[in-house]
C-alpha cells in the first residue's frame, strides 16, 4: 500500500477531495469540515474543529495522520499554502442556463485549467519515476478499466503501442479477469478507476498478483482499495460540477499522466521509438489523399 503521504508541495485540499470516499464515518466527518471550514480553521484548536465536525479530538488527530501529516499542526500549515496558492482563485464556477458562449468557453477551460494544476501538485514525480520502470521492463502490459475510464485504456493502448511495448487494454469485466489469469511473472497491470472503489479492476488485479505481477494505478483517491493493493499510485485531483461529474473531469488529468508515461517511455528508448515512428508514417500515408 501506498501511504497518503503529504509534503509541503502539496495541495491539502485537492488530496482531501479525493480521499474522502475512503474515510471512515467519524474521519469523514472531519474530512467535510476541514473542505467546508477551510480559511476558519487555520485560527482554529483542535478542540474547535472536533466540535465543529462532531468528532473527537483524537478522531481529528487520526484524520491529520491518515491525511500523512504529522499532526494538527503541519494539517494547519499546508492548508494555509493551499488558500494563497493562485489556482484556487481560478475561474472555474459552474456553468449556468444563462452563460453566453464566451462564458462558457472561460468556465469549461478555466476547470480544466484548475484539474490539471490540482493534479500537477498533489502528483509525486518518485511515483511516476516508478511507474515508468515498471512498464518499461514488462514482458506485457494488460491496460485495464471500467465505465468511465474505458476512453483513457484506448488512449494508452494507443500510445504504448507506438513505442513497441507489449500491450492489451480490457474493458469487459469477465475478459479483464481471463487474460490476468494468464500473465505472469515479469508482466505487468496498468489499471485506471477514478473512484479507486470499483471490484472489477481489483478483482483482476488480485488474479494476476498471484504470478507475482507488478501493478500500476491511476485514480483520484490516494487511499482507495485499487491503491492498497497497487505497488505505485499516480494520483489525480479534479472537481465536480453540476453539469460534470468528477470521473468525467478526472479524464483529462488520467489523459496528461498517459502522455507523461509516453514522452518519457520514449525519451528513454529513444532510437527504438523514432524507428516505430518512421514505420507507422510510411503506412498510414497511404491511408491519406
Amino acid at each position: 500500500m501506498q501511504k497518503a503521504a503529504a509534503n509541503n508541495q502539496e495541495g491539502c485540499l485537492t488530496r482531501l477531495r479525493g480521499v474522502v470516499p475512503s474515510l471512515h464515518s467519524a474521519e469523514k466527518k472531519v474530512a467535510e469540515y476541514v473542505l467546508n471550514n477551510a480559511e476558519p480553521l487555520l485560527t482554529q484548536s483542535v478542540n474547535e474543529v472536533a466540535s465543529g465536525a462532531g468528532a473527537s479530538d483524537a478522531t481529528v488527530i487520526r484524520f491529520c495522520r491518515t491525511m500523512g501529516y504529522k499532526g494538527f499542526q503541519d494539517l494547519k500549515i499546508t492548508l494555509a499554502r493551499d488558500l494563497v496558492s493562485p489556482i484556487h482563485h481560478a475561474i472555474h464556477e459552474d456553468v449556468s442556463e444563462k452563460d453566453d458562449a464566451s462564458t462558457t468557453i472561460q468556465k469549461v477551460f478555466s476547470a480544466n485549467i484548475a484539474t490539471l494544476q490540482s493534479t500537477m501538485e498533489v502528483l509525486k514525480p518518485e511515483a511516476m519515476e516508478q511507474a515508468v520502470k515498471i512498464i518499461d521492463k514488462a514482458n506485457k502490459i494488460l491496460i485495464v478499466g471500467v465505465g468511465t475510464s474505458s476512453p483513457i485504456l484506448v488512449d494508452a493502448y494507443n500510445k504504448f503501442f507506438r513505442l513497441g511495448l507489449h500491450c492489451a487494454y480490457q474493458n469487459d469485466s469477465h475478459l479483464q479477469m481471463m487474460e490476468a489469469a494468464l500473465l505472469k511473472k515479469g508482466d505487468m497491470i496498468l489499471a485506471i478507476s477514478h473512484s479507486g472503489s470499483t471490484k472489477d479492476p481489483i478483482d483482476t488485479i488480485e488474479v494476476a498478483k498471484k504470478s507475482g505481477v507488478k501493478v500500476v494505478s491511476i485514480t483520484n483517491n490516494s487511499i482507495s482499495p485499487l491503491a492498497k493493493v497497487s505497488d505505485v499510485t499516480l494520483v489525480t485531483s479534479s472537481k465536480e460540477t453540476k453539469y460534470r461529474s468528477e470521473a468525467l473531469a478526472s479524464r483529462i488529468a488520467q489523459s496528461s499522466i498517459i502522455d507523461v508515461l509516453y514522452i518519457t517511455l520514449g525519451i528513454r528508448n529513444r532510437q527504438r521509438t523514432l524507428a516505430n515512428t518512421r514505420k507507422i508514417e510510411d503506412v498510414i500515408v497511404s491511408k491519406q489523399y
